[in-house]
């Protein structure tokens, strides 16, 4: 009758641990973003570019090669292949003329999940001075404007296609 009650115990414990795990791994899964590392990388990047602009009338010669020679990518475009990574003017990435006053971060081939991801999460206070508009494909996200910055949960979820989105940062 002792080891019957023992290996009730032991089994009430086992499936106690079992779905305290489960819990813990949905927890995870709900609200981990796989995208946040690039996300930031992408913030860290335009706040080299501004800093290494900081003393200059614009943004003039940015390009992805110019920012990349001279040190100012943060984001490791090796590691998102899937993706095209374009830093400049317009969506292209071209060089930026003198005299413009802000700069894009673009980028490309993005399946419905890194579009949802990447463009839903939050711009802290710090980082808000710099970032003028979202671009989510053809829809503008702006501070104050219908669509607001920042880009609020489930938002996008009508925006962004199965493949290939586009996301464009524009910071001045």
């Amino acid at each position: 009758m002792n080891a019957h009650i023992k290996l009730y115990n032991i089994r009430g414990l086992a499936i106690c641990f079992a779905l305290i795990i489960a819990v813990m791994l949905s927890c995870y899964f709900m609200f981990h973003n796989p995208y946040k590392d690039l996300h930031t990388q992408i913030i860290a990047t335009s706040d080299m570019i501004r800093s290494y602009y900081r003393d200059q009338p614009g943004y003039w010669k940015l390009s992805t090669d110019f920012a990349k020679e001279n040190g100012m990518v943060k984001i490791d475009l090796n590691q998102y292949k899937d993706y095209e990574v374009a830093i400049g003017s317009g969506d292209n990435g071209d060089v930026v003329m003198p005299g413009e006053m802000s700069f894009n971060i673009v980028l490309k081939k993005l399946n419905k999940s890194a579009c949802i991801g990447l463009s839903e999460m939050p711009v802290s206070r710090d980082k808000q001075l710099g970032l003028e508009t979202i671009t989510l494909n053809d829809t503008v996200f702006a501070w104050g404007e219908d669509h607001a910055l920042p880009i609020g949960k489930y938002k996008t979820r009508d925006i962004c296609k199965s493949s290939d989105n586009m996301i464009i940062w524009t910071f001045h």
